[in-house]
């Protein structure tokens, strides 16, 4: 399968006009689960780019960690994609957050490490396990006459992945970054984003590192930050079993702090008043992630979270001890690419 049309000219020529394109646009994703080979990777993709937004990551792994979770947490605040987690029942227990969580980072890391165009590479395997969630979820919406996966909410939820990184990259201890590196990450995720359906033309991708920026920006003030500061009583019950579920693979995190954090990178102040240990821990993340900035105190700290992280990864995979002494070895244990 070929194309012929460069991502950058299926988009509209102007950042205002995606926006537009993204609440106005109502095309639910293919209900039929495709699978997808190195066959389908686009015309325009580029190895080289591809692979320096992987190594973007994977020198980062902290800094990445904490936009992906809170981006996730904060695109779930759009009712749309509320609806439709909250049809999926895929958060609706403590033991089934921690699942699709656990579930979710692991499938991004493998993304984000592993060589696509490597024999028996995991690449796509993590990709089609994807692809026939979503396919199947919304097969099960529109069977019970219900609308789909919106096209504009795929989009959004690009965001989750790399908005804050984008728009706050100081927040993230991510300062330092080089242009290259900004720019390989936004080529990887208009290779993802097309290979799991996304339209090239809403993909939220666009042509420079500037103008993804202004456009996630958009997205962050007026979409995002608009169902924060007036969230949904189910986005809030749904973020109680988020966070305790987030507890079974980082025994840290708190409801309130994450919270907090959550709305600090989104700007949007959270009100909830902050107990003394809700308040230490928000601070103890902020300050790590500042200091990740710093000249050679970055680089150590840095180095030393990529290794605990790369770890913790490892661990859940594999030997996840925590969730299977709470839940038992059948619901504790991540089975990824199993039918």
């Amino acid at each position: 399968m070929t194309y012929k049309k460069h991502i950058n000219d299926a988009q509209p020529p102007t950042v205002d006009e995606h926006f537009q394109m993204i609440l106005d646009d109502r095309e639910i994703i293919d209900s039929e689960f495709v699978e997808v080979t190195p066959d389908d990777l686009p015309d325009w993709f580029d190895e080289k780019l591809f692979k320096i937004g992987q190594e973007f990551y994977i020198g980062n792994l902290l800094g990445f960690g904490a936009a992906h979770i809170t981006g996730l947490t904060a695109i779930i605040a759009v009712p749309d994609i509320l609806e439709v987690l909250l049809f999926t029942k895929r958060n609706a227990t403590l033991k089934l957050s921690y699942k699709r969580f656990a579930e979710t980072l692991l499938l991004m890391y493998a993304l984000f490490r592993s060589d696509m165009l490597a024999p028996n590479s995991k690449w796509f395997n993590a990709l089609n396990v994807i692809r026939r969630r979503h396919a199947n979820a919304n097969k099960r919406r529109v069977s019970k006459n219900l609308h789909g996966i919106y096209q504009k909410d795929m989009a959004i939820t690009q965001f989750g992945f790399l908005g804050y990184i984008f728009v706050s990259p100081e927040k993230l201890g991510l300062a330092r970054s080089t242009y290259e590196q900004m720019e390989g990450y936004n080529h990887l995720w208009q290779v993802i984003g097309h290979l799991l359906g996304i339209d090239d033309r809403i993909n939220i991708c666009r042509r420079t590192v500037k103008e993804t920026t202004e456009l996630c920006r958009r997205i962050q003030n007026e979409i995002i930050a608009k169902h924060l500061e007036n969230p949904r009583p189910e986005f809030l019950q749904m973020m109680t079993n988020i966070t305790h579920g987030l507890w079974y693979i980082d025994i840290s995190i708190n409801e309130n702090s994450f919270l907090a954090l959550t709305y600090y990178l989104t700007g949007v102040k959270y009100t909830k008043p902050l107990g003394w240990y809700s308040y230490l821990n928000l601070k103890y993340r902020q300050f790590t992630l500042y200091l990740f900035n710093v000249p050679l105190i970055g680089w150590l700290l840095r180095s030393t979270f990529n290794l605990i992280l790369a770890l913790t990864y490892w661990i859940l995979e594999y030997y996840p001890i925590i969730p299977i002494l709470a839940f038992g070895k059948k619901d504790g244990q991540i089975v990824l690419y199993g039918n």
